[in-house]
């Protein structure tokens, strides 16, 4: 089955109503009931002091958490609360899929302003249910405070089969590198948002996709776990120059990545072209792909490069190969030039972009 994007619920008219009015147990009650538990391992949901889950037997739990800031990490400008809602459970799935686990539970702690109107909080949680439900994951409560700005984190669980969860610290010398997809679609799509021009309005409505609705690649992640096809695996949220170093340290080994391998979609390439940008930069340093970059042995390559696409769907693509930790990290460019690749993706702890 082929990883496919839920339908986003459109955004809701403005209405009066307001968390103001309808207060915190009047909010809870609308969520609750929008919310009711279907999944039959979910013993006791919202409505106790905390839920309670039964693990399928032969699996290990998968723990992963994600916030997202207002101002830091979206803008209303751009994106609808319903939009917003799908896309904070996608991030969250993503790391799931990182691990070839399935999302199964997730609970939802929620900040929002007391004049924030009830209608765009029900489409938010619109989003969250049904990106959730596509994947399996259902959720079973959380916590709700005032803030000054739209604040929201998830912690979701998964199950991954006993011993066969993918980690970042797995990868040998020598072991191919892989990544799904395109690389640099979402942060260029975020550029355009934020520089509209006319003469680039034929060319971005799918780089804004990329970035307003990633689609986590779960398939991928599931066939690489339960083939066993992967030594190691990560989501490239905050950028590729950033994710191979975290996986190349936690594997204690280097890579060699190569310029003329990158995917590129043809979009992002027209996009810079028009507007007189490197590619490259979207690509290495942008951010919130959320594909997946994994190691392969070599002897499974003509398998992940057969069984990958068949199965899911989704295209990869070799990009390099792991090398000893001596090595280092390099990129080798167009012309054959062996340039250190430093990690210059997404720091939370940065000034704003």
């Amino acid at each position: 089955m082929a990883d496919t994007q839920p339908n986003y619920p459109k955004p809701k008219k403005i209405e009066p109503e307001t968390l103001k009015t309808i207060g915190e147990f009047g909010f809870i009650e609308k969520i609750r009931e929008s919310l009711k538990t279907k999944n039959p391992s979910v013993i006791s949901g919202i409505g106790d002091d905390a839920a309670i889950f039964k693990p399928t037997p032969g699996h290990e739990l998968v723990f992963t958490t994600d916030m997202l800031i207002e101002g830091r990490h979206f803008d209303f400008k751009f994106i609808t609360p319903g939009q917003l809602g799908a896309k904070t459970m996608a991030v969250n799935i993503s790391d799931c899929a990182a691990m070839g686990a399935k999302p199964t539970v997730a609970v939802v702690s929620i900040g929002l302003p007391k004049d924030y109107p009830m209608a765009n909080v029900e489409a938010f949680y619109e989003g969250l249910k049904g990106w959730g439900e596509s994947y399996g994951a259902q959720i079973v409560g959380g916590d709700t405070v005032g803030s000054d700005v739209f604040v929201v984190n998830i912690a979701l669980i998964g199950e991954v089969e006993s011993g066969q969860a993918l980690r970042r610290s797995g990868a040998k010398a020598g072991d191919a590198l892989f990544v799904t997809g395109t690389l640099g679609d979402s942060a260029a799509g975020l550029h355009a948002l934020q520089h509209p021009s006319a003469k680039t309005k034929e060319i971005v409505p799918l780089l804004i996709k990329h970035h307003l609705m990633p689609l986590p690649r779960f398939n991928v992640g599931r066939v690489l776990s339960t083939k066993r096809l992967a030594t190691s695996a990560i989501d490239v949220s905050d950028g590729l120059s950033s994710e191979i170093h975290h996986l190349c340290d936690e594997s204690k080994v280097g890579a060699e990545i190569h310029e003329e391998a990158l995917p590129l979609s043809p979009s992002l390439l027209a996009y810079c072209e028009a507007e007189k940008l490197n590619p490259l930069d979207f690509v290495l340093n942008g951010g919130e792909d959320y594909e997946l970059l994994f190691t392969v042995p070599l002897t499974y390559i003509s398998q992940v490069v057969q069984k990958v696409p068949g199965e899911t769907g989704t295209p990869v693509k070799s990009i390099g190969r792991m090398v000893p930790a001596a090595k280092g990290i390099t990129l080798i460019t167009r012309k054959g030039e062996r340039l250190p690749l430093k990690a210059k993706g997404f720091d939370h702890f940065s000034p704003k972009k």
